[in-house]
């Protein structure tokens, strides 16, 4: 027995032995086959393990393997991948070998992923780590310059605002024109997915898909007319195992204004000049023993200028007293890996950044577990699972004092900030904003989260059956107190009830369940088929409620338990809409040269009237790879020549509400009786916007890769327009929504690439996209000659782009008189101001006809340096900042402009404004109407990775320090007065507004500095 147990133990002790001798470690160096550079960042796994490493800066690395029988692969982006057995090897120097780009892409479509190669549609893809380590927390705003064809304009500075994206122009006249969000594989309700964009953290992208011609978003029927945004979270698939930590610290500040206020010695002489006396000189006065009811102008010169000194000595800056420099930080984790059954991606973030003035912070935590396991060889399951709650700390953003970026060019400078007694002085304006923020506080809080669960089949080679079920949630509260006794409490309150509070909430889930095939197969050597098929059906239910009360005993207790009694205006709602769906997508290539793909999809919407339940939308493309065929194969220096070109239709439904269609009834009071009456004209019609997609392009690489782009030309006809047509005041309304007019967006889409050096220590790149979109109105509605907007400073006319200005044009000033001078529409001058005097001004619309990006990266060893420029060109903006800042004497009251004091003073003064004057009016004329075409140096980045030499001594795989700045540059060939960039004018006031139709002292734009460090092991 002793024996056979010493037996035993020697052969354990053998087997171990043999083990460890098996166990090794395998070095290497990884270049390029092309040039020989060493290629740092290449992924080797062991396979079939989550065992893994990349290579240092110089393209070297070491993997401890288990024994002989290990296989290494090599994986590189742009390079084909690489299995290599082990065998008794311990060092394996790998070459890998130029993958095309274009060719070896993969690209989301929404339903599916197929290689660049299969594609005869325009998708533009922005890859995640383009917009990785931004201090911005809003991916659209991230995707700024990034995508041709695709405009991305911020609605204003704020922490977390959103962006106006268009994809090849605008869309619509009055139904929805912002993009289709659909986040991994699953479609989020157009109201959600702002929100979206700002709770996803960019860090756990992987990819972006810009869908834009109809081969692309055909497959998203009656949602897809304003192209898709396609965003896929990372996985941790193909990765080996690791942990990453991130950290940035930064600031935030207004950017510098291109203009100058009056300085306090300046302003007081103007308003002297103007015949004006401020309550503040008065004041003085009084104090200074002057006889009641002296004024300013029964004083000697040296008492008035003794006043002066006075006021001058006391003066303050209001930005100052009302800005700041914000702080920035942000932190996150992510643990991710796979091995050969299971992939898992998980992260944690905390981003917090204060804005420019108090009252106005942003604070997001977001979360994400992405997992994968392949259950048995025919079975995978995945679950996609990401949750955010962010928190915003609103200001009003309205045009008069209560909001800051107002108030900081409405408060004279020689206003104090508080009176002798240490109350708020509430300005010549009525109120202080700095008491506002205070006393008038406003919480808005969103919980956003998505899942969406994955179950695969593959029951035969080629064939893939799934069933995928995505849920959407988002909680809104907001919350807006206005404490008792407060300045505006003074103004608006009820003296019998002091203060006032509003709770408003919304809930909303939707539900997206996707059962899809997809059969891929060959037909002999050269003919090759993939089948798609999709059914689809989704629903969403919107709950909401709305509490206030008045009667706060006091400004701590801001329940609304704690108010006394209610104001009337506490309601609850609930909507429901559903979409059902079928598609079916045929891809087909002959021989790897010729491409055909055709799609049909069916929608039929709960929103859409009794005879209009259904839709169908439809798509064909084809496209022919050149470089495949004999003729151009000694081409050498031709890596890739590919043309496709496309047709086909889309819808867009967004601009209709859920019960549009419907015969609806409310219930009132009438004569103390319950009632009900009708609320709105049914219209069994009514349905989507239809849009015809045409597109033709040619995607081309280079000199072994090194230059690759894009040329396209698209034209996109809309019909049925939802528009509100006008019917008889008898019917007791005044409108009723239909689909009638047309209109057409047609232009050109250019993207290009190129590797400028690519050698051992140094690698130079540079991007650019240009796009050219041209928007013309086809036709309105029963002979409707034009629609005036909102803002009455355009109008939407047949032949003309959409919102062209129309306005007065000012003809300057009466050199002998100062009198302003108007062009009449036949374009005679007079000076009597009419508004039937404005005309249309064609070519000068809100929307650029030129925008785009573009930019450079330049690295050396473990140096690199980055830069991103947009730009848009020939936009005009009507400046209404600049009507209020350099009036004609009308503002006298508030501060001015420097450029204001250029007015007419004696006969014969020319190039100046009309006479000064507190009674004049300053009108809204082309004067004021300004090109608003820049160059903006969006983004700078110096970073340092530190050599792996020295971060293996601490088992640390990566360590990366950066520094980068935000808005650094601005040129502005056209001297636009103030920053040319406009989203919205302001949030309040122009509800309707129209991109960057107008100024109005919204959240101004900022510039961040941030330094951060990216950590691996």
């Amino acid at each position: 027995m002793k024996q056979k147990l010493l037996s035993i133990l020697l052969l354990s002790l053998f087997s171990f032995s043999v083990a460890k001798a098996q166990s090794k470690t395998i070095t290497g160096t990884i270049t390029g086959k092309a040039d020989g550079i060493p290629l740092p960042g290449v992924t080797v796994l062991v396979k079939g393990t989550n065992t893994g490493t990349q290579t240092d800066t110089k393209g070297n690395y070491s993997i401890d393997v288990s024994g002989n029988t290990a296989t290494l692969i090599f994986s590189y982006i742009g390079f084909k991948t690489v299995e290599i057995a082990v065998g008794d090897n311990v060092n394996i120097n790998v070459m890998l070998e130029d993958d095309s780009r274009q060719l070896s892409e993969v690209i989301v479509t929404g339903y599916q992923t197929k290689t660049r190669t299969d594609l005869s549609s325009s998708i533009a893809v922005v890859s995640g780590k383009e917009i990785a380590d931004k201090p911005i927390p809003g991916i659209d705003n991230l995707l700024q310059g990034k995508a041709a064809g695709v405009q991305i304009t911020a609605e204003n500075g704020r922490p977390g605002a959103n962006a106006f994206i268009r994809i090849r122009g605008v869309g619509s006249i009055s139904a929805g024109q912002q993009p289709l969000l659909v986040v991994d594989g699953i479609q989020i309700p157009d109201d959600v997915s702002p929100q979206f964009y700002n709770t996803l953290n960019a860090n756990d992208v992987e990819n972006i898909s810009v869908l834009k011609d109809a081969a692309a978003v055909s497959l998203y029927g009656a949602r897809g007319s304003n192209g898709v945004i396609v965003i896929t979270t990372k996985t941790g698939a193909n990765t080996p195992s690791q942990i990453t930590y991130s950290f940035q610290y930064g600031t935030n500040a207004k950017l510098p204004d291109n203009f100058k206020l009056m300085s306090t010695a300046q302003k007081l002489q103007y308003e002297y000049d103007l015949g004006y006396e401020n309550y503040e000189f008065s004041t003085w006065l009084q104090q200074s023993g002057f006889p009641e009811g002296t004024t300013i102008f029964d004083i000697t010169d040296a008492e008035r200028q003794a006043g002066w000194n006075s006021l001058i000595a006391n003066s303050h800056n209001w930005f100052d007293d009302i800005l700041r420099t914000g702080k920035i930080r942000q932190h996150q984790v992510s643990v991710s890996g796979s091995d050969a059954k299971t992939n898992y991606y998980v992260s944690l973030q905390k981003y917090d950044a204060d804005g420019i003035t108090q009252g106005s912070d942003f604070k997001r935590y977001a979360g994400k577990i992405n997992l994968g396991t392949q259950i048995r060889p025919w079975l995978s399951l995945s679950n996609n699972l990401s949750v955010g709650q962010r928190t915003t700390k609103e200001l009003r953003d309205t045009y008069n004092s209560q909001n800051p970026f107002y108030a900081i060019y409405g408060y004279n400078s020689y206003e104090p900030v508080r009176n002798p007694d240490g109350s708020y002085n509430i300005t010549s304006q009525g109120l202080n904003v700095l008491e506002g923020i205070e006393n008038q506080p406003e919480t808005k809080r969103f919980l956003n989260g998505y899942n969406s669960t994955t179950l695969d089949f593959h029951p035969v080679k080629g064939l893939n059956i799934s069933t995928q079920l995505g849920l959407t949630y988002e909680d809104y509260k907001q919350e807006y107190f206005v404490k008792p006794n407060s300045i505006l409490d003074e103004y608006i309150g009820d003296p019998s009830a002091r203060g006032s509070k509003r709770d408003l909430g919304i809930t909303e889930f939707a539900y997206d369940w996707i059962n899809k095939i997809i059969y891929k197969f060959d037909a002999g050597s050269d003919h090759h088929f993939n089948v798609l098929a999709v059914q689809e059906f989704q629903k969403d239910i919107t709950t909401g409620y709305t509490l206030e009360k008045k009667g706060f005993a006091r400004g701590d207790l801001s329940t609304q338990d704690n108010g006394a009694s209610n104001t009337g205006n506490n309601t609850t709602t609930r909507t429901i809409w559903t979409l059902a769906s079928l598609l079916g997508e045929i891809d087909y290539n002959y021989k790897g040269k010729y491409y055909l793909t055709g799609i049909i999809r069916r929608d039929g919407s709960s929103r859409f009237g009794a005879n209009n339940k259904y839709g169908t939308f439809y798509a064909a493309s084809l496209s022919w790879l050149l470089t495949q065929e004999d003729f151009l194969k000694s081409a050498d220096w031709l890596n890739v020549l590919k043309l496709r070109a496309s047709i086909g239709t889309a819808g867009n439904f967004s601009g209709i509400n859920n019960y549009q269609s419907l015969d609806i009834y409310k219930f009132g009071r009438y004569n103390n009786q319950s009632t009900s009456f009708r609320f709105q004209i049914p219209n069994p019609d009514l349905t989507w916007e239809k849009k015809l997609k045409r597109n033709i392009g040619v995607d081309f690489e280079l000199f072994n890769s090194r230059l690759t782009g894009s040329f396209e030309y698209y034209n996109e006809a809309t019909s049925a327009l939802l528009l509100e047509l006008p019917v008889s005041q008898t019917t007791g309304f005044s409108s009723v929504v239909k689909n009638v007019g047309a209109m057409n967006n047609s232009g050109i889409d250019v993207a290009l690439s190129c590797d400028i050096i690519r050698s051992k220590n140094w690698k130079w790149s540079a991007y650019g996209n240009f796009n050219y979109n041209r928007n013309r109105v086809t036709e309105l509605y029963n002979g409707a000659t034009q629609i005036d907007d909102n803002n009455l400073l355009g109008t939407t006319k047949p032949s003309y782009a959409i919102n062209t200005f129309k306005l007065v044009r000012y003809a300057g000033v009466n050199p002998e008189t100062g009198a302003a001078r108007y062009y009449t529409k036949d374009g005679e001058i007079t000076e009597q101001y009419s508004s039937d005097d404005a005309v249309l001004l064609e070519g000068k619309t809100p929307a650029p006809k030129f925008f785009g990006g573009f930019g450079t990266s330049v690295s050396y060893k473990g140096i690199d340096l980055s830069a991103d420029f947009t730009y848009t060109l020939g936009n005009y903006v009507f400046n209404y900042n600049k009507e209020i800042l350099v009036s004609w004497g009308d503002q006298v009251y508030y501060p001015q402009a420097t450029e204001a004091l250029n007015y007419w003073k004696k006969p014969g003064d020319v190039n100046v404004l009309p006479k000064a004057d507190p009674n004049n009016f300053t009108y809204d004329t082309d004067l004021y109407l300004q090109n608003a075409s820049f160059v903006r140096l969006r983004n700078v980045t110096l970073a340092y990775t530190i050599p792996q030499a020295i971060t293996k001594k601490y088992k640390v795989q990566s360590l990366r320090v950066f520094v980068t700045g935000q808005n650094l540059l601005t040129f502005n060939p056209h001297k636009f007065f103030g920053d040319p960039e406009v989203g919205l004018g302001n949030e309040e006031d122009f509800v309707d507004d129209i991109r960057g139709q107008t100024t109005l002292f919204t959240y101004p734009t900022t510039r961040q500095f941030t330094f951060g460090v990216n950590l691996t092991f």
